[in-house]
């Protein structure tokens, strides 16, 4: 029994010991979850810009309606019209299924293009930091199967692309 738990042990630390080795952040997923979509939180940093080899949470990607903000994979963001600029989201939780949002551990952060100083995060009753955008809650679209579609904006008239200046798309 000493043994095994020995042997356990020993794979353990040698697990750590590889993962402290890291990548050099050059390849294509460099195992920071900090800025990715996620379900698990932790109360925002200060810091205005990303940690070396992490992905920025927003960035700006084209579409056919010109330049809008997507998350860390590219896929286009949205807000919901009737959330406004408030902090707690007013979707109902059956519908957060196709529309879901933008949840961080760490301080959310962007490319170039868009306005640190707009970035911010809504604090949910559950007590996950959604991520904001002049003021704006944003949500993912399951309906986009690849960055650059936009096959959820203007659905039902209340859900739209954002510009960089933070602004609804109406289309």
């Amino acid at each position: 029994m000493k043994r095994n738990v020995r042997v356990a042990v020993a794979a353990l630390i040698g697990v750590i010991a590889l993962a402290a080795c890291g990548s050099s952040g050059s390849s294509k997923s460099s195992g920071n979850k900090e800025a990715d979509t996620t379900s698990t939180t932790a109360a925002p940093a200060t810091s205005s810009t990303s940690a070396p080899g992490a992905k920025d949470t927003l960035q700006l990607v084209d579409t056919s309606l010109g330049k809008v903000i997507a998350g860390a994979d590219g896929k286009v963001l949205y807000l919901y019209t009737p959330d406004g600029t408030a902090e707690v989201s007013t979707v109902p939780a059956a519908v957060l299924q196709a529309w879901p949002p933008v949840v961080v551990k760490a301080a959310p952060t962007v490319a170039a293009g868009l306005d640190q100083s707009k970035v911010s995060t809504g604090t949910q009753p559950s007590g996950a930091k959604w991520v904001r955008y002049n003021g704006h809650l944003l949500y993912g679209f399951t309906g986009d199967a690849s960055p650059g579609d936009i096959n959820g904006n203007g659905i039902s008239g209340v859900w739209h692309a954002v510009n960089a200046s933070g602004d609804a798309i109406m289309s």
